[in-house]
């Protein structure tokens, strides 16, 4: 998946994930880790693109789920389904790519 390596996933908060179908995308908003070593996070999209599926296999838990990794678990006919192991459980992304940026909020 493009740019799939180019984001540090560990430690992002999932705040909020928006679908947003008739761009094809789903956005995930996240704090961000910024600077590790001060404790800065920043709120930022992460936002997939040419978007096909996403799949919560999660168990309740208190608070916003934390990433904790992300791996590639398929790459098939274009699209590419990355596993995002969080503290309460994993999530199946499929998309063409991913890019990271300001937060933004669509309807």
């Amino acid at each position: 998946m493009e740019g799939l390596n180019e984001i540090h996933w560990h430690d992002s908060e999932i705040e909020s994930v928006i679908e947003m179908r008739a761009k094809d995308e789903l956005v995930y908003n996240v704090q961000y880790p910024e600077d590790w070593s001060q404790n800065v996070f920043t709120a930022m999209a992460i936002t997939f693109c040419g978007y096909h599926s996403h799949v919560v296999e999660e168990m309740p838990s208190e608070g916003n789920p934390t990433i904790l990794a992300v791996s590639v678990v398929e790459e098939e006919g274009g699209y590419t389904t990355a596993k995002l192991e969080t503290n309460a459980g994993n999530r199946f992304v499929t998309a063409k790519s991913v890019h990271i940026g300001p937060r933004h909020v669509s309807i």
